[in-house]
């Protein structure tokens, strides 16, 4: 080694000890965590893993997943099983998978027992009908109804056709075709049944006071009221391009005209408002006068 310094022109170590260069340690070669497979541990790339150390525990092999317990229900099954809906009136018997369950005796009990759940959503409206004894005795024997001009067969047609479309008073009155019968408007059906409806209201109840918060006794139906509504809206319906640009031109001048009021109210205000500081700046300065005119006191 000291002949290859010498050729290569190398000064050597003091006192002819050799010094032997120093070996770089090596760096620790990080251990790959139980459960993570080497293609994860290879993308790493000799970094530490991004890992929080209370999952690593979670990553042994004998810390498994433990089995979730068994119901205590018993085990789920299916039964395709008949059924009935309560909201219907025709019976009408149809199949579907029920859900279920089966314990240890081979006992089965259904997960919804009692009737068809979704009967509940059938809801239907409320619609007053009266019988025969309420006819007679109510009905009948009422001015206002009996003025009306219908018959009971014609009524008892109203309402039919109101429960079936649930009191869809366009719908009926599109419908509305009673043999016989005279042409009704849809404000004859509804000033109709609200009328009959009032009075079984309040037949039943006995008073007006006990139902006096009702809507039909609160609010009632004005057929007349809407008759002229309907037709004035017919009529703003069915102008023509001339009327229309007449009634705007109309409306213009009335506009021009309520400013020109306007105007002329706050000028007379203002006027006013001015006359009443004037006359009050000349009765101060009356009073100065008056006041400077006066002699001074005599001293004592």
């Amino acid at each position: 080694m000291a002949d290859v310094k010498d050729i290569l022109g190398v000064p050597r170590a003091p006192g002819g000890v050799e010094v032997k260069p120093e070996q770089k340690a090596k760096p620790g070669r990080m251990k790959r965590p139980e459960g993570m497979s080497r293609e994860a541990f290879a993308l790493l790339g000799g970094s530490n893993p991004v890992i929080p150390s209370h999952l690593l525990d979670g990553l042994k092999k004998k810390d498994k997943l433990a089995k979730p317990k068994p119901s205590t229900k018993g085990t789920v099954i299916y039964r395709y099983k008949p059924f009935k809906n309560q909201a219907r009136e025709d019976g009408l018997e149809l199949k579907h998978w029920v859900k279920g369950f089966k314990d240890a005796n081979g006992r089965i009990r259904d997960a919804h027992e009692g009737d068809y759940p979704f009967a509940k959503y059938n809801k239907k409206v409320v619609l007053y009908r009266y019988d025969g004894e309420e006819w007679l005795n109510v009905i009948s024997r009422d001015n206002e109804l009996v003025s009306m001009g219908w018959t009971k067969e014609e009524t008892d047609y109203l309402l039919d056709m109101l429960e079936q479309f649930d009191l869809r008073f366009i719908v009926v009155a599109d419908r509305y075709n009673f043999p016989g019968g005279s042409p009704r408007t849809i404000e004859d059906l509804k000033d109709r049944y609200y009328s009959i409806a009032r009075k079984l209201l309040v037949s039943r109840e006995g008073t007006d006071a006990t139902v006096l918060n009702n809507p039909l006794i609160r609010t009632p139906y004005n057929a007349r009221h809407e008759r002229a509504r309907r037709a004035a809206l017919n009529t703003l319906m069915t102008r023509d391009p001339a009327e229309e640009a007449a009634e705007n031109v109309i409306l213009e001048q009335a506009r021009v005209i309520d400013e020109k009021r306007k105007a002329e109210h706050a000028a007379a205000a203002a006027a006013a408002a001015a006359a009443a500081a004037a006359a009050k700046k000349n009765q101060q300065a009356a009073a100065a006068a008056a006041a400077a005119s006066q002699p001074p006191p005599k001293q004592p």
